[in-house]
Order: C-alpha cells, then structure tokens, then sequence
C-alpha cells in the first residue's frame, strides 16, 4: 500500500505555506535528520498517507556539494519543488527483508527527530549502489508497530479553512505499466497508478478532501526526467 510521497524543495517553510494556501490541506513541524541536515514538513492526506516536504536547513554542513541530497540539487536547478520518489508500505520486516533481496539491495534505518524530541524510526528498502527514486522506481518502507505514531495521524497546525484530507485517488507516474509491474511484483492498479509514457518519475497526485478533489503536479526529480 501506499505510505509517502516525497516532494523535495529548496526551502521547506515557504513550500509548506504556498502548498497548503493552495490545497487547503494542512501540514505539521515534522523534524529533521542529523546526518544530512534535512528539515521535514509533513502533510496529512488521509488513508494512511502523507506527503513529506524537504530541504537543505543547515547549508554550512552541507557546504560540501556531495553531502546535498540529488532531490536538492534537481529543485534547486528547477527552481521548484519536485517529486523526489514514492515509497509502498509492509507490514513486516520480513516482507521488507524480501524486497531488499529480490532487488539486490538491503534495508536502511531512518531516523528524524520532532519538536517533542521524541524519535521518528522507520526501515526502507532496497537501498544500494543506487537510489531507486532516481531511476522514477518506488521503495518500501516498514514502521513495524510503530503504526500509531504513523506521521498521516497526527494533528496539522491550526489553520482557518482547512479541508479534510481523505485519501490519494490517484498517483501519475512516466514510464508504463509493464515496467512498473516487473519492479513492483504486483498490479499497479491495486496502487493507484496511471501512466503518461514520459520518462520515469512521480508527475502528479490527486487527492480527495471533504471539499473535493484536488491536483498536486510537480516536475519529477528522477535522474531520467533530466534531459
């Protein structure tokens, strides 16, 4: 099933304002990672699901160009927000330890740190040579039995004329079908997937609210949307 969705920016604070003005969708203070100096505001939209929103907020740690995230560098050369990649969700890590190995990869520990300084963990895969967000190909991802702390739960700021997210309807994706079901294992369809046939990479999300659908579209980030 479908867990996040990435959008990777150059500035976290202004992103999250302009987004939520035009969708009326809510976000929340999500924390930051350490090791790379990432700030996260996270968006809420309903079944489960979230949109993580993030950026560079320590640019002195990462004044060396190989520690910046490649989303980074892409929405800065841009000059807009991108959809960086979308990651499915598992229950178990053995499920997740089986998608690391039948994709030739292993599985990675995240951890992101709130304002209540209480840790945010969870396990991605395949994580190798390469990132499969830069080839437009989705993760996995596994909170285990963390689900009650699971980031689509939590209250959004306090905001006049919100709508109530309910749930992605749809997710538009480059590449075909076919591609994308040897990767998955499984039918895109029960995903939610639609496919334009341009290069690979997450195009647009449509997401239904108590006020109705609404449309988020972004360029993709991946490497091969870039020529």
């Amino acid at each position: 099933m479908l867990d996040h969705i990435h959008l990777g920016c150059a500035n976290v604070y202004t992103t999250a304002f302009d987004l939520m003005n035009a969708t009326k969708l809510g976000h929340y203070d999500g924390g930051f990672t350490r090791d790379i100096a990432v700030g996260q505001k996270t968006m809420p939209l309903g079944g489960g699901v979230y949109l993580e929103i993030e950026s560079i907020v320590d640019p002195f740690a990462t004044a060396d160009a190989s520690r910046r995230p490649w989303w980074y560098t892409r929405a800065v050369s841009l000059k807009s927000a991108v959809f960086s990649g979308v990651s499915l969700r598992v229950n178990t890590m053995d499920e997740l330890n089986e998608l690391a190995k039948r994709h030739g990869g292993t599985t990675r520990l995240n951890v992101r740190t709130p304002p209540d300084g209480a840790q945010v963990k969870f396990w991605e895969a395949p994580i190798g040579n390469a990132d499969p967000w830069q080839s437009g190909k989705p993760t996995w991802c596994c909170w285990e039995n963390r689900l009650y702390a699971h980031p689509s739960g939590q209250p959004v700021v306090n905001a006049p004329g919100l709508a109530q997210p309910i749930g992605v309807v749809w997710i538009e994706i480059g590449g075909t079908k076919a591609e994308m079901q040897t990767w998955l294992g499984q039918n895109p369809d029960d995903l939610k997937m639609r496919f334009n046939g341009k290069a690979p990479g997450l195009y647009a999300i449509g997401v239904k609210t108590d006020g109705g659908d609404i449309e988020i579209r972004r360029p993709p980030a991946s490497a091969a949307s870039r020529s």
